[in-house]
């Protein structure tokens, strides 16, 4: 806040004296920081959502995040099984998938501002279905393989399917990215218009879909696996998806017809394109002139500008630094994903066993969900989430204790008051990320809500995620040893204490000050007495 003029007032003896009206001035602004800290402007009442286009939604939302939380388990599960004395397998997967979405996540969002938005949701949604069933396909061939003889990493029929589920996953995974952008992030904004109740309400219903699936996903593959075999699992789960395909595209189909605001802004893009065809006709005959080679250099030259212009104009947005706080939460091996169930793996635990631990932390994850709302009603949207990641950092404390005291050596699992440590810390540190997900994913929205680019530039925060998901599996391919993961572990929890204390920065330059008390209030023994007169 812009500082507030003093005004004095001659006292007895010529000695100057604030006045009384500036005292009360000071102290009214305090609370109305204060008010604007607590609450979100008032906004109008805006009208009731149509639930059958809600429903639609929300169920198109299931089956798609469904299958990618399937796929994410039962892949890893299945390199996992077919390699289980190395995190390599597992590690390079990861790597190679993370690090496709992040070269691509940027042209994904142009993909969304610049063509139909049911078009390219509905060619996602095969996409991503075909490259799961290329997936499972894989896991299938070598499952059967392994059955008849003995699995090695060298083996030229191992490493040339690897490469194909690695290629299926890389399409997946980008594939998926782009449908986050187009629906969650997109039409989301758009559907909610300018009611933020409605923005609080839509992402929370959409991240406890989310949640629910990474609780029931694993459950029903471990099902399956441990009931029947592997090798079923893959049939099966291929032949979910093929059956999902169909029904997905009804779905978003018919959510896209039911929300008027869908389709208005689909009407105005178009309307801002047909302005601009003129002059890229004009740009296209002059380049058609100078010849095809010089054309495509052209064409790679304006979308690498484009690119770059797009990084510098996000990285000026104040949001910029809540993105980079949420993606150094990426950065770590301390959450139940693929090197994470690998190195359990390692310690003997059964798949049971780690689907149930999994379930457990998804159920702390819905808890953050229900946490968030009422923390923003009472904090605002901004304390909220610091008090979010700063828990998730309290949360994580005993987690790396555990991996450097009373580990357990390979093979075997450490004692009872390890297990705890380790269980339950990631189990509490839960609520505290996932409420901050939804406060830095309400924030991003808010932020870039009337950008004409904000698809694009919402992507670039998943490539920000990507980097720091590829400088995990960097660390677990180096670290590839599961006696080595607890390094891997230290380095986690170094980031995601960077990320707890970038968002100090980002509340800092938000609200003016990081404490909603002065010290004085907190301790009363730092007030300052007033002086008597004498």
């Amino acid at each position: 806040m812009p500082p507030v003029a003093e005004n004095h007032s001659l006292g007895s003896g010529g000695q100057v004296h604030p006045s009384s009206s500036t005292r009360s001035t000071t102290v009214a602004s305090q609370h109305e920081v204060q008010a604007q800290d607590r609450a979100e402007p008032e906004e109008a009442v805006a009208p009731p959502l149509d639930c059958l286009a809600l429903a639609n939604l929300l169920v198109q939302h299931f089956s798609n995040s469904w299958g990618q939380r399937t796929a994410e388990f039962a892949v890893y599960l299945f390199l996992v099984t077919l390699f289980p004395d190395t995190l390599l397998p597992a590690s390079i997967y990861g790597f190679a998938t993370t690090g496709s979405a992040m070269v691509l996540s940027g042209w994904a969002g142009k993909l969304v501002d610049d063509h139909h938005n049911l078009r390219v949701v509905r060619a996602s949604i095969v996409v991503v279905k075909l490259a799961a069933c290329i997936m499972y396909a894989g896991s299938l061939v070598l499952l059967y393989h392994e059955r008849n003889s003995i699995m090695s990493w060298n083996m030229p029929l191992s490493s040339g399917i690897f490469a194909l589920i690695v290629a299926g996953g890389c399409v997946h995974n980008l594939a998926g990215v782009t449908i986050s952008v187009a629906v969650e992030r997109d039409w989301v904004t758009t559907i909610a218009g300018t009611s933020p109740t409605h923005l609080t309400t839509l992402n929370t219903y959409m991240r406890r879909i989310d949640l629910l699936c990474k609780l029931l996903a694993p459950f029903f593959v471990s099902l399956l696996t441990s009931a029947a075999s592997y090798r079923f699992a893959a049939i099966l789960l291929c032949g979910v998806d093929v059956v999902c395909l169909v029904f997905e595209l009804i779905w978003t189909e018919i959510s896209y017809r039911r929300f008027p605001a869908l389709q208005e802004a689909q009407t105005s893009k178009e309307a801002a394109q047909r302005a601009d065809v003129r002059e890229e006709r004009t740009r296209e005959h002059s380049r058609t002139s100078l010849g095809m080679h010089l054309c495509i250099w052209t064409a790679i030259s304006r979308r690498m500008k484009a690119t770059l212009l797009d990084w510098h104009e996000f990285s000026r947005e104040p949001v910029f630094l809540s993105s980079l706080a949420i993606s150094s939460l990426y950065m770590t091996v301390l959450s139940f994903d693929g090197t994470m169930l690998s190195y359990l793996k390692a310690h003997t635990y059964s798949d049971a066993f780690l689907a149930g631990i999994r379930g457990l932390n998804v159920l702390a994850g819905l808890l953050g969900t229900l946490a968030m709302p009422l923390m923003e009603r009472k904090l605002g949207l901004v304390r909220a989430g610091n008090w979010s990641i700063w828990s998730e950092v309290l949360c994580l404390l005993p987690v790396l204790i555990a991996f450097f005291v009373g580990a357990p050596s390979d093979g075997s699992q450490g004692p009872a008051w390890n297990a705890t440590l380790l269980f339950g810390g990631m189990m509490l540190s839960r609520i505290g990320l996932w409420a901050f997900d939804l406060c830095q994913l309400k924030e991003l929205q808010l932020a870039l809500a009337t950008h004409p680019r904000r698809n694009s530039l919402t992507a670039l925060q998943y490539s920000l995620q990507n980097v720091a998901d590829m400088l995990r599996y960097t660390l677990t391919i180096i670290l590839s040893r599961p006696s080595q993961f607890k390094y891997a572990a230290l380095a986690s929890f170094i980031s995601v204490c960077t990320g707890a204390l970038t968002y100090l920065v980002y509340v800092k330059n938000q609200r003016g000050h990081l404490l909603h008390h002065s010290l004085e209030d907190l301790i009363p023994l730092l007030k300052r007495r007033p002086r008597r007169a004498g």
